[in-house]
Parts: C-alpha cells; sequence; structure tokens
C-alpha cells in the first residue's frame, strides 16, 4: 500500500510539474510542487485515491492558493 501511495504521490507531483502558464512556462517551480505534492498526508492520500485522479488532486492543490 505504501509504495501505491508513493506512486500516487509521485504522479501528483508530475501533474504538477507539467503545469503551464498561458506563454508555456512551467508555473512552478520544483520547490513550490514539491511542497504542494506534499501538503496531504499519506492517509489523506490513501483515503482519496479511489475518488480522484492525480491530476484532480494537482488541480485541486493549484485551486487551494498554497503555492
Amino acid at each position: 500500500m505504501m509504495e501505491d501511495i508513493d506512486n500516487y504521490r509521485q504522479a501528483i507531483l508530475q501533474a504538477l510539474r507539467d503545469v503551464k502558464t498561458a506563454d508555456g512556462n512551467a508555473r512552478l517551480t520544483e520547490e513550490q510542487a514539491l511542497r504542494l505534492s506534499q501538503e496531504f498526508s499519506d492517509e489523506e492520500l490513501s483515503d482519496g485515491m479511489p475518488f480522484n485522479t492525480p491530476e484532480e488532486v494537482a488541480e485541486l492543490l493549484l485551486e487551494s492558493g498554497l503555492e
């Protein structure tokens, strides 16, 4: 199960890295993406995994304004 959570968290991180601004630049720095990807605990991610894709979680994190 931990491996699944780790893979899920990595997929969230990659989705955050993939977000671009209108001019095609990365929206987040690597540090911002890493920090956002750690916002949810393993337990919170485990609870949400069946219901949310990593991309949906990344979008939620971006909309949260925590950058």
